[in-house]
């Protein structure tokens, strides 16, 4: 924590100097330029996260000083952005490429840099290419870009496809709408990169058409073009140029290299010339060439990450000195206006940042905050925005001030998005309630689908009876002289009229390829004799080109030879009946939800592939992370939503190396046939690598892992069931793991997840056959020594498991929600103790209860909690509720409310293991908390000699300063017990005064307190 407190303090540092503490002039007046540019051409120009970002935005940004001209912003597609600048509505539109038909319309600084045109295909094309064959294939280019205007005027390509952006043209060649894209190798390259496209997309020819690329002014400020020219110089001079060129090509710039050959030439001059003196001289320069290059490049990458803080610096006296460029666009007021002047003396900064001041006043008594939210007008946007704000001081070197620093980073998105959730969930938990009737109704007509495909086979044999005589198309076929006759029903069900003339050769060209062969061998059958009835199903090919499906019967007449001369029967559409089944088999092998193979076409593959002799297999069990809480919380229509785009994106991941399953809920399977080891586990990594990508939901960004259990056939099973037991083994393992991983099953994990089923099933019996006891850990108060409340701990004596750890029992409680019931016995158990020491005459003392997440989100804890105070009659101020500081954090928003409620009727809320998590004090502020437990971490480990400065102390400390009561707990010596009463603690818990004890050992205890070492 205090190395990350000293990084802090550095950046501020590094920030406010590089930007100059010191005062700063600006002219009294300012010119205008207006920048106006098209985006959607990254690596340029582009919007990110509503930022705007790109090479040309911030080397525009360096070029025109503030001192000498204020840069007005505007966007455009590159159509109207071109027409602006040739009409004078926009002074410069950025960096564009130098054309002959461009020099009639506008001016061109110096070259800035030279592009080249690259030629790129999909992963599927390979070969060499040269550029008078790209009229061979289909070509994409961005539209209205003087890449377009080369491929047509250069290359004499007449034909192509246009794209809006560069980006939309590379999502169709990846997509394979064209077969090669013509487009600036720049943004391309910076394109594949940033979508991780690097093995889809390859060059194939690069380096064509180089072509400068220069800053477009207005004809009508000419004066510009000199300004730029030797703005561009300075830059370049710099290094920040080359900086900003790596930042967003990944490569160094042509001056660059130009520039460091010429070094080279010069360097080799100097070693024939100088000898051993230019060699020592050189490699000084040198040295002092790669500091120089370093320091600037440092330099820049902190002035570019950190551009988008609020920063506001004063001295002691109040005295502005720093307001940087975004605390001006937030507030609407110059750096130039505030620097110089005390804040208490601005009247506009008073006016403008008025919900600041009290925080600039408050740092200035060195009382400083952290993580403060606060709204704020912004001026640029015309409306409140959500900050978060932060205090702290750099002390001056040698003699000089110190300097006050105010941060603000901007919370506005989250704010919203946490916003939409809370209004959201009311509707969500309506939807869920819809969702489970829809289930219903869904099982109950697939019930009814099975019926009914019971229904259509009786219903066929039926049919197959009444159309033999009437509504079939009959056929009639004269093997001898091989004349074939077809009834006006025939010509009805296949759309022909009968006029047309059927011959042998049609009949060939009406039968679908596919059953050709089987109609040929049942009518051989039919003619050998060896089958009486002529019956088979085949699709036949209506006049319109339509194949349906039709049933033949027929039967062959016989001379007294025992040859075949005749052949009669019919045709029965059965085209409606053949879609019922295909039909009712997708029902029955697909899951309804992701449209994925199900559970029972799983065990089908499963089974095709035990029967193999010589098959291997891996079988991978995917669980998504912590989907019950997403449920929960969310809904489950919105759970709905995310395993639908989570079936898509394992289905993407997955590709052809395997065959993706829903077993249900946020379960898959994966069966990856002929794989071993190293396949599966590279297919595990690129799974779980790719769920570290968010899934986009109703504007949102969601995170979810994924953990995967693989096992592997014959070695870990040779059966369906024992194969996919196994996996769900090694799954559960990953998941113990820390999630987000992968475990590849052993023998060993079946020891440890029969362990857990034993203890899960033994727990659920628990409560009922009475095994649960509690004990009671007195806390004393410092102020005078004597017992002034106990917390309640709970202890499981199983007969057949003997003692169990609550360490080991507790998280399996909370995972089968068996924590409910329990929790409750805890609190009816001990609010009865706390009222039964009360009545026996033993005093008033508090009793505090440990309660978990998954009771808190339960709608009616607050009932339960006051219906259990007014059955055992204790006075809810003698009642504290222990929650841990990660539990609360994890879900603030939804638990604050109750947490309130509970403590507005006189319910005490304890923060325990407090310093373990990640809240912060403006967190902290908006828990209703009375009370805060040092976790025994701060009180294990302890310095020889007694430090004011102790973690312990400084908890202490925040405690009091918020008006809350601090109990040491783990207290076990001597030592600790002395280093506690120093640090001012309130109350001290632990073994040094006395280990947890049962009711009627509690009882002796009080009698005899308190004991002599701890008077």
């Amino acid at each position: 924590m205090k190395q990350i407190r000293l990084l802090w303090v550095a950046f501020l540092l590094v920030v406010l100097v590089t930007a100059g503490l010191g005062s700063t002039t600006v002219e009294a007046e300012q010119k205008e330029v207006r920048y106006q540019t098209e985006l959607d051409y990254p690596p340029y120009k582009f919007s990110q996260n509503g930022f705007l970002m790109g090479f040309d935005l911030e080397l525009t940004h360096m070029l025109f000083k503030e001192k000498d001209y204020t840069l007005v912003y505007s966007t455009s597609d590159w159509k109207n952005v071109y027409q602006a600048l040739t009409e004078g509505e926009a002074d410069t539109s950025g960096l564009m490429a130098i054309q002959e038909n461009r020099r009639q319309d506008v001016l061109f600084s110096k070259p800035v840099m030279r592009t080249y045109i690259g030629v790129y295909a999909g992963e599927h094309f390979r070969g060499s290419l040269r550029t008078d064959e790209l009229h061979q294939y289909s070509v994409g280019v961005g539209a209205g870009q003087y890449t377009e205007d080369i491929l047509r005027t250069k290359v004499g390509v007449t034909s192509y496809r246009t794209y809006p952006t560069v980006e939309a043209a590379l999502a169709a060649l990846k997509r394979g709408e064209i077969d090669l894209l013509f487009e600036n190798e720049n943004v391309v390259d910076y394109l594949i990169v940033k979508q991780d496209m690097t093995g889809e997309v390859h060059k194939l020819l690069e380096g064509l058409y180089p072509c400068d690329v220069a800053y477009g002014i207005s004809k009508q400020m000419p004066e510009l073009v000199e300004y730029v020219n030797r703005r561009i110089d300075d830059v370049k001079r710099s290094g920040v140029y080359e900086e900003l060129y790596l930042k967003y090509f990944f490569t160094h710039s042509e001056s660059y290299s130009y520039a460091l050959r010429n070094r080279l030439i010069l360097i080799g001059g100097l070693l024939v010339g100088g000898g051993a003196i230019g060699y020592t001289l050189l490699r000084t320069y040198i040295k002092r060439l790669r500091r120089t290059i370093h320091d600037e490049r440092e330099f820049s990458r902190e002035v570019l990450d950190h551009s988008n803080l609020f920063i506001w610096a004063v001295h002691g006296d109040g005295t502005t000195v720093r307001f940087n460029r975004y605390a001006e666009m937030i507030t609407g007021i110059r750096e130039g206006e505030a620097i110089g002047r005390p804040y208490t003396e601005h009247s506009l900064l008073q006016h403008a940042c008025r919900e600041l001041i009290p925080l600039l006043d408050q740092a200035l008594a060195y009382r400083f905050v952290d993580h403060c939210e606060i709204h704020l007008f912004c001026a640029d946007q015309g409306k409140d925005k959500a900050f978060l704000f932060r205090t702290t001081v750099i002390p001056g070197l040698k003699g000089d001030p110190d300097v006050f620093i105010m941060t603000g980073v901007d919370i506005e998105e989250r704010k919203q998005f946490e916003n939409k959730l809370h209004y959201s969930y009311q509707e969500l938990e309506a939807a869920h309630l819809e969702l489970t009737a829809t289930q219903e109704e869904l099982r109950q007509n697939f019930d009814m689908l099975l019926d009914n495909q019971e229904r259509l086979r009786r219903s066929e044999e039926r049919y197959r009876m009444v159309t033999e005589a009437s509504n079939g198309g009959i056929w009639e076929w004269d093997l001898d002289r091989n004349h074939r006759y077809y009834s006006p029903r025939w010509f009805e069900l296949l759309g022909y009229e009968q006029e047309d003339l059927i011959t042998s050769e049609m009949m060939q060209q009406v039968v679908h390829p596919e059953d050709n062969v089987k109609i040929h061998e049942e009518f051989a059958s039919l003619q050998a004799g060896v089958k009486e009835v002529f019956e088979c199903e085949y699709r036949l090919r209506c006049k319109n080109g339509e194949y349906r499906w039709f049933l033949g019967r027929g039967k062959a007449l016989f001379d007294d030879q025992g040859r075949a001369y005749r052949m009669v029967g019919s045709n029965i559409d059965i085209h409606q009946l053949k879609l019922y089944q295909q039909r009712m088999r997708h029902l029955a092998y697909y899951d309804t939800l992701s449209d994925l193979p199900n559970r029972l076409y799983l065990l089908e593959k499963m089974d095709e592939l035990v029967s193999r002799e010589d098959a291997k297999a891996a079988l991978f069990f995917v669980d998504t992370d912590n989907f019950k809480f997403i449920n929960d919380t969310l809904g489950h229509k919105f759970g709905d939503r995310l395993l639908i785009q989570a079936s898509a994106r394992l289905t993407s991941l997955i590709g052809e190396a395997g065959m993706l399953f829903r077993l249900g809920g946020d379960e898959f399977v994966i069966l990856m046939n002929d794989a071993g080891k190293e396949e599966a586990t590279g297919l595990a990594q690129k799974l779980i690598q790719g769920f570290k990508e968010p899934f986009r939901i109703d504007d949102s960004d969601l995170y979810v892992s994924i953990s995967i259990g693989i096992s592997f056939y014959p070695e870990d099973g040779r059966s369906p069931e024992e194969l996919l037991k196994n996996a769900d083994v090694a799954m559960y393992a990953a998941k113990e793991a820390g999630k987000g991983q992968y475990a590849v099953f052993a023998p060993a994990f079946l020891e440890a997840f029969n362990e857990r089923v034993v203890l899960e099933k033994n727990l659920r019996h628990a409560l009922d056959r009475g095994e649960f006891i509690i004990h009671y850990q007195p806390q004393i108060s410092v102020r005078d020594g004597q017992i002034c409340g106990f917390e309640a701990l709970i202890r499981w004596n199983s007969p057949e498991l003997g003692f169990v750890s609550p360490l080991s029992f507790i998280k399996i409680a909370e995972d089968s929600r068996l924590i409910v019931p329990i929790g409750e016995w805890v609190l009816r158990e001990a609010c009865a103790f706390a009222k039964r020491l009360e009545d026996d005459g033993f005093g008033t003392y508090k009793i505090a209860v440990n309660i978990s997440v998954v009771q808190l989100l339960e709608e009616d804890f607050v009932g339960k909690v006051l219906q259990i105070l007014q059955e055992t009659g204790l006075n809810p101020e003698y009642l504290e509720l222990e929650i841990t500081e990660s539990m609360i954090m994890e879900t603030l928003e939804s638990l604050v409310p109750k947490l309130n409620e509970l403590k507005a009727d006189g319910i005490q809320i304890a923060l325990d293991d407090f310093g373990t998590g990640y809240s912060s004090l403006g967190s902290l502020k908006q828990m209703p908390i009375t009370t805060l437990k040092v976790d025994r971490s701060f009180i294990e480990h302890l310095p020889e000699q007694d430090d004011s400065r102790s973690l312990a102390k400084a908890i202490v400390l925040i405690g009091r300063k918020m008006g809350l009561q601090v109990i040491a707990e783990g207290v076990e010596t001597k030592q600790q017990m002395e280093h506690v009463r120093r640090a001012k603690c309130d109350v001290i818990q632990g073994y040094y005064i006395s280990k947890p004890l049962p009711e009627v050992e509690l009882r002796d205890l009080l009698r005899s307190f308190p004991l002599d070492e701890m008077a």
